[in-house]
């Protein structure tokens, strides 16, 4: 039977059109946009506004979808909650993040950490991206129902381009970054270290913006800063670069390392979210950073393997049917 769903998200990212398009397939859903601001007023304003429009629209709907426990999440799920509606909260990595020094996290604050474990503690069904984030609500919040479900992808290999085993000394990593915040959590620190410590490889982040670029000063001359490029252009760096890095503080499940996986990329990364669950025993792991440790993978490593282990692993587990069927079950 058709279901009238309200979506409700912050940013409108390639996940969260993802899962309102799977939705979208099979029910109506309305989509809610909490705009993400910054100050007191204006999010005091957004507040305001989706109180206003649950109080007039909620008993409309069958079913609320969340995307992230957040300020955003608190009033819908009490909606939810008072009407015997069912809910639905997608946690992604932030939301259950707790970095004080970096003022990173949901749970990194003391309003904000109330209004956070209230929606997993009162959400219908928390829906953990990947198991490691499952663990982190069951240990957070007690009370949490969950059910981990990856996300996942589309894998239209037209540039099945043979995955190249013999590729270029080359180590990249991807990160849209723009300050000190997100150039510590994606550990880009660490790999400017690498970089340092590696001068016969090129190494290349790709997503650097101008504001953020004198943070790797000074630059060493093997590592080459780009600014975001499109998916084609993207795609060309996944197969010619022999490893891609993960080395993130904090972290979800990170849909760059799954796409350099796919492209035959040999993994780097710590314990940390779903980076282990990504890699599993196709690449490097490792529970703390240990620079030694990498550059001694790296050096033992590069071109060794077939390209397609690292394929088959993301197309084994990650493909978005997966996600697909297992969310339109649960409404």
């Amino acid at each position: 039977m058709k279901k009238k769903i309200l979506f409700i998200f912050t940013n409108y990212s390639t996940f969260v059109k993802t899962d309102f398009e799977i939705l979208s397939e099979k029910h109506d859903v309305i989509k809610y946009q909490f705009k993400p601001v910054k100050g007191l007023l204006k999010t005091a304003v957004q507040f305001i506004k989706l109180k206003i429009f649950l109080l007039f629209n909620i008993l409309k709907f069958d079913a609320v979808f969340i995307w992230f426990a957040d300020y955003h999440s608190f009033l819908p799920v009490l909606f939810s909650k008072i009407t015997g509606k069912k809910s639905l909260l997608v946690i992604g990595g932030y939301d259950v993040a707790n970095i004080p020094e970096l003022k990173y996290g949901s749970l990194s604050s003391g309003l904000r950490k109330k209004l956070t474990l209230f929606s997993l503690n009162n959400t219908s069904l928390c829906i953990p991206v990947v198991e490691n984030l499952e663990k982190k609500v069951q240990e957070i919040a007690p009370k949490a129902k969950t059910k981990t479900i990856y996300t996942g992808y589309v894998f239209d290999l037209k540039e099945e381009k043979r995955l190249p085993k013999e590729r270029e000394k080359m180590i990249l990593t991807v990160s849209i970054t723009n300050n000190r915040q997100r150039f510590l959590i994606k550990g880009l620190d660490r790999f400017r270290e690498l970089a340092e410590k590696l001068p016969n490889f090129q190494f290349c982040i790709v997503g650097v913006n101008d504001e953020a670029k004198p943070l790797f000063n000074p630059i060493p001359e093997n590592l080459v800063l780009l600014p975001p490029l499109n998916q084609d252009e993207l795609t060309d760096y996944y197969l010619k670069a022999s490893f891609y890095a993960q080395f993130s503080r904090s972290e979800g499940l990170p849909n760059a390392l799954c796409e350099a996986m796919l492209y035959g990329c040999i993994p780097l990364g710590l314990d940390v979210g779903g980076i282990p669950s990504a890699i599993e025993k196709t690449g490097l792991i490792l529970n703390e950073w240990d620079i030694n440790a990498v550059i001694d993978f790296i050096q033992k490593n590069h071109n060794k393997f077939a390209r397609e282990v690292f394929s088959n692993q993301i197309k084994g587990k990650f493909d978005l049917r997966f996600r697909k069927e297992k969310l339109l079950n649960l409404i």
